[in-house]
């Protein structure tokens, strides 16, 4: 076998050539395209490249934002999928009991009714079930994740949901109220992908996970609960770098505020947010007051009653007392929502996701200033995604390290595996690299600049991802890469068309020390050596073509 030394000294060396400028890197042809598709993707495959050859790389972008949310074979795949799920008996401390459990079942959470999943929050006497059960709809999104980054056609719509669910982060599995639901959490992501930032800003905020994730569901007038209101303003709109603590004490100094429009936020509009806020609460049965329950929709409810109606300033803005039903937090939005400072934020994160850590700032600024004039259109963030993708800058040489879920899922999309997720061990395998399948603590979200994943914990677990992901026990696919050669394919081109896959560039070189380390002859065919033995041979050769600088930058 290959030794894991071997495979730490290629992912060092790969590593060490991340730093090194490339002097006149230029991208044409197949180059070009496969450099749009790693960013754009979750990984380049050659079927794509041609595609994109064909189209040409604009109708290619055209293409993929014309493609509906909605996919019915990847639909078909999502049905077919099967989920373990597996308890010992229990009894909990209201008497209910429930028998021991294994079996495998079907992503049924996913479009579920949010009003059918509601009783899966309940606790009390005849409401007993294993805790698996209650946050199982967040299993199913985690295992439905994996399949869509692979499998799905609208990959950039994959890729702009997976930007959201950082960018709005909710950890899934913090207690069975988000876990319940996140099925809808994630489809709201998806359907507004591409949309409205301001349609996207009040989902999200109208949305069961995130008013669980940040306890706004039970805020109520005097005080007002401010975790989400914090995060409203430090990572969803106008970002840390505008909380102007550190330079105001008195909000009428903030630049702007006397005029309606702050430039930045203190601490008072913190506060204020989180008033504007109160009564946005989740219809889940909730005791509302003597004799008034919440409906049990599993969806937003506004609980007027909590509500403080009082005369507001938020970012010099005066809000009037006693308005209508929602009025005050749907302000806010409408202000977050069309603010410069949320603009230039917003857009920074997607050059950053997209194109570089430190992306150049008069790019931003384009984006930006697009982002500003289309505040209405219902296709906004598509035609901020335009002016970045179409730009000059966005030819520039790949710098983007591919964080581990994007890794692994490259990985399968390369190789053209069927993925299948009997019982999300790939989650797992990825969280001893730092990544958190929709289930990372912090509101931040994963972090995105390459210093953030290139710790020795991280690079140790990248390599196993590289060398297992293929293996059955590791949870992600069932293929047997031993059969996929063709009759009376060489061996050598077998393990060829498998590195060449993943990094063309370095394929004949993956091959030749797998080859030796293997004892393959080249001319000699596939099926002379032993299935098992083919399979170790070509997960070795993907595994050094995948821990190059080819195929570990974007």
């Amino acid at each position: 076998m290959i030794t894991r030394r071997k495979f730490h000294f290629r992912m060092l060396a790969a590593l060490t050539a991340l730093a090194l400028p490339r002097p006149g890197w230029a991208a044409g042809g197949a180059e070009a395209e496969r450099l749009w598709l790693n960013r754009l993707t979750f990984g380049a495959t050659g079927a794509e490249v041609d595609r994109a050859g064909q189209l040409g790389l604009p109708a290619w972008l055209d293409w993929q934002l014309s493609l509906p949310a909605t996919d019915p074979g990847l639909q078909a795949r999502l049905d077919a999928a099967r989920l373990r799920i597996d308890y010992e008996a229990g009894e909990d401390e209201y008497g209910n009991s429930w028998p021991a459990l294994d079996e495998m079942r079907p992503l049924s959470s996913l479009a579920a009714d949010p009003a059918d999943l509601v009783r899966l929050q309940d606790w009390g006497p005849g409401k007993g079930m294993d805790y698996t059960e209650r946050i199982r709809p967040a299993h199913e999104v985690v295992a439905a994740s994996l399949i869509r980054a692979v499998h799905a056609e609208a990959q950039l719509r994959e890729v702009m949901t997976q930007f959201w669910h950082d960018h709005f982060n909710v950890k899934a599995t913090k207690h069975e109220e988000t876990a319940v639901s996140f099925p809808s959490y994630d489809a709201t992501l998806r359907t507004h992908a591409l949309g409205n930032f301001r349609l996207l800003l009040g989902e999200v905020a109208r949305s069961a996970a995130m008013l669980y994730y940040l306890d706004n569901a039970d805020s109520i007038a005097s005080p007002a609960n401010e975790n989400y209101a914090r995060e409203l303003l430090e990572l969803h709109t106008l970002g840390a770098g505008n909380y102007l603590i550190d330079r105001y004490s008195d909000w009428r100094a903030v630049p702007g505020a006397t005029d309606g429009l702050a430039e930045g936020y203190l601490d008072l509009d913190v506060y204020e947010v989180a008033r504007a806020f109160t009564g946005w609460s989740v219809g889940d049965g909730r005791k509302l007051a003597e004799g008034e329950a919440a409906p049990r929709t599993g969806r937003f409810h506004y609980v007027d009653r909590w509500h403080d109606p009082y005369q507001k300033r938020i970012l010099g803005r005066e809000f009037s007392p006693y308005r209508g039903p929602m009025e005050d937090g749907d302000e806010v939005l409408d202000m977050l929502s069309s603010h410069p400072a949320t603009a230039r934020f917003v857009c920074e994160k997607l050059a950053r996701r997209l194109l570089s850590d430190d992306p150049p700032p008069a790019l931003v600024d384009r984006m930006a200033g697009t982002f500003l004039a289309t505040v209405d259109a219902p296709d906004q963030i598509a035609q901020v995604l335009r002016v970045l993708v179409l730009s000059p800058e966005f030819e520039a040489p790949p710098s983007k390290l591919r964080r581990p879920f994007e890794f692994l899922a490259a990985l399968y999309r390369a190789t053209g595996v069927e993925v299948v997720t009997p019982q999300n061990e790939w989650a797992f395998q990825l969280s001893g690299a730092g990544w958190h399948q929709h289930d990372h603590g912090p509101p931040t979200g994963h972090p995105d600049r390459l210093e953030a994943w290139t710790g020795s914990s991280t690079l140790n677990r990248m390599v196993d991802i590289a060398l297992y992901a293929h293996e059955t026990w590791f949870g992600g696919t069932a293929s047997d890469l031993g059969t996929l050669a063709t009759e009376d394919e060489a061996a050598m081109d077998f393990l060829h068309r498998h590195a060449s896959a993943l990094a063309p560039e370095v394929a004949a070189s993956a091959v030749a020390e797998v080859a030796t380390v293997y004892g393959i002859d080249a001319g000699t065919p596939a099926s002379n050596y032993a299935a098992e033995d083919r399979h170790d041979a070509a997960a070795s050769a993907i595994a050094f073509a995948a821990l190059t600088p080819e195929f570990l930058l974007r």
